[in-house]
């Protein structure tokens, strides 16, 4: 199996993504987030989605040019339209506002729209508490993507609606929590699928509802659904994912 260093990736990932008509400042910013993600063992957000990314801008549904818009703004608060952009552009600009807020005025909100998939939330929180502040984050998904059954549903009704939290730990480093509220990142599964593997018992159910370790199960029409976490206390994951949603 052939091997790549993190750098590789991120200069690959650059170019492809200029290729599509990404400014080198944009194609920079994803490249570098996804291959990080790779980096730090979480290859469900990782360079994996690099064909996806490509083929969602092919069908107009990520604009790489657009420009992100500051539509309201207080001394502690923005609101941020990403104009269907690379979702990490627009989330990296929300927590640089975030951080300079929050320096101002000890507590800051950020609300980002009209964005595409910003990848691993940890990446962000991770650097909020890097400068020696609390991170908090949760993500929907508008609406699309709606691969989640409700506990004891059949039909997807959820995003995977992550949410993540980072807490400085004293020493210049930080304490992350990342999870989905369905009980595994749908990008696991699209490992477990390209990898030729099972996924384990509870991830996922068909589309009749029946139990399903088998990853197509999930991707092919007619398409089943992730479960929320929890297992036979998956009100709770569910829960939280209408929370988040």
């Amino acid at each position: 199996m052939p091997v790549f260093s993190i750098e590789h990736l991120r200069q690959v990932g650059a170019a492809i993504f200029a290729a599509a008509s990404a400014p080198p400042a944009a194609a920079n910013v994803v490249a570098k987030l996804l291959a990080d993600a790779n980096a730090v063992g979480h290859d469900s957000h990782g360079v994996i989605r690099i064909p996806q990314y490509i083929s969602t801008i092919e069908k107009g549904e990520i604009v790489p040019h657009a420009e992100v818009e500051v539509v309201r703004q207080t001394t502690a608060a923005a609101v941020l339209d990403g104009h269907w952009g690379f979702g990490q552009v627009v989330m990296n600009q929300a927590v640089e506002m975030g951080l300079e807020r929050a320096g101002n005025c000890g507590v800051a909100a950020i609300t980002v729209k009209n964005a595409n998939h910003i990848g691993r939330l940890g990446s962000y929180v991770e650097h909020i508490a890097e400068a020696n502040m609390i991170g908090l984050l949760c993500a929907n998904s508008h609406g699309a993507g709606a691969g989640v059954a409700p506990w004891g549903g059949i039909a997807g009704r959820l995003g995977t609606n992550p949410l993540a939290g980072g807490w400085p730990d004293g020493e210049g480093g930080a304490l992350v929590l990342d999870i989905t509220t369905s009980v595994v990142a749908e990008g696991k599964v699209r490992v477990k699928r390209n990898r030729g593997e099972p996924v384990p018992q509870g991830w996922i159910i068909d589309a009749t509802g029946q139990p399903s370790t088998d990853p197509a199960d999930f991707y092919d029409e007619p398409r089943g659904n992730l479960l929320p976490f929890g297992g036979l206390m998956g009100h709770k994951g569910y829960g939280l994912g209408v929370v988040v949603e």
